[in-house]
């Protein structure tokens, strides 16, 4: 009976072991996690190309009604032009799986942005996930702000 008892309580242990996992959590005031990713252009950026630099992350998807309230209403377009005319680099992140909502190709998402007046100073399609979670974003708009010194100084979603 007492074996009996204890398998609840394992599998719950488990099953937080492997969410974590699943779901990386970046700690405030530490080193924010380096990645390296292909932008919708192209291009080939790596976090640690903008250490000297406030960066934002800013997780998206087209889809999200949240995501589409704060880009017709001009907030977040707003946000980037103000910022990255400051020097501020701001990358936007689409972590949508292939199949799922909000998935696009990079040309998709290119015309999203631009359609929307979004000013990014680049955009990824992280159909992977891989950088959604080495940061563990799990919702959109969800945001990270980096400072200068390569620690990360806020986290927050919708």
């Amino acid at each position: 009976m007492v074996r009996i008892k204890w398998v609840p309580v394992i599998l719950v242990v488990l099953l937080s072991i492997v969410s974590g996992a699943a779901f990386a959590q970046v700690v405030s005031d530490q080193s924010a996690p380096d990645f390296t990713a292909v932008d919708t252009n192209g291009q080939k950026h790596s976090l640690s190309d903008y250490k000297g630099k406030f960066v934002v992350l800013e997780w998206f998807n087209p889809n999200c009604p949240f995501v589409k309230k704060h880009y017709n209403s001009g907030n977040i377009p707003g946000l980037q032009k103000q910022y990255t005319a400051k020097g501020v680099v701001w990358l936007s992140i689409d972590s949508s799986a292939p199949g799922k909502e909000g998935n696009y190709p990079p040309q998709g998402l290119n015309k999203f942005m631009k359609d929307k007046g979004g000013d990014p100073t680049a955009v990824f399609a992280d159909a992977d996930g891989k950088i959604g979670h080495l940061y563990g974003a799990q919702t959109t708009p969800h945001m990270f702000v980096i400072n200068p010194q390569g620690v990360l100084i806020y986290q927050g979603g919708h």
